[in-house]
């Protein structure tokens, strides 16, 4: 019906947040390595030694704390995307959908798990939240298209 065209199903909605952590590991990749690039020379070593070091240390620990983090805040994007269900606008959702990635990833950037992060540091975290997050949720919105298409369908 037109009230729940865009809710998505629990599956869908877990495709979603497993697409957003996908990103999210994929976006710390790169946001390690070139940090690993820019802190790099004299006294802390090579390029390689340094993009090494995060990568080393980054990856595992990103990757436990977005786990957690994608876990705790599920309820939040269920309940966003339930508030959206009525919303016929994908723009609509993905903007919010981007904000609520934003909106994490700058409670998790000020918290003592990072440390005292800098402007910087706090910027890239919520970006790549909110990228994270947006992302999933167009992935999954895309694949959930595709699937109720007719078969041969091209459209």
């Amino acid at each position: 019906t037109h009230e729940t065209r865009m809710r998505f199903t629990r599956r869908e909605f877990w495709r979603g947040a497993w697409s957003a952590w996908l990103l999210f590991m994929i976006v710390l990749t790169g946001v390690l390595v070139v940090t690993g690039i820019l802190q790099s020379g004299p006294p802390w070593g090579s390029a390689f030694s340094s993009v090494s070091l995060f990568l080393l240390y980054g990856i595992p620990l990103g990757g436990v704390v977005s786990i957690l983090v994608m876990l705790a805040g599920s309820p939040l994007a269920w309940g966003l995307g339930r508030l959206l269900a009525r919303t016929d606008h994908a723009a609509a959702h993905l903007l919010a959908f981007a904000g609520l990635g934003a909106a994490i990833g700058a409670a998790v950037a000020a918290t003592a798990i990072l440390g005292q992060p800098s402007a910087p540091h706090f910027v890239v975290v919520s970006a790549a939240c909110a990228l994270s997050v947006a992302g999933g949720w167009y992935w999954t919105f895309w694949r959930s298209q595709q699937e109720r298409k007719p078969w041969g369908s091209n459209s």
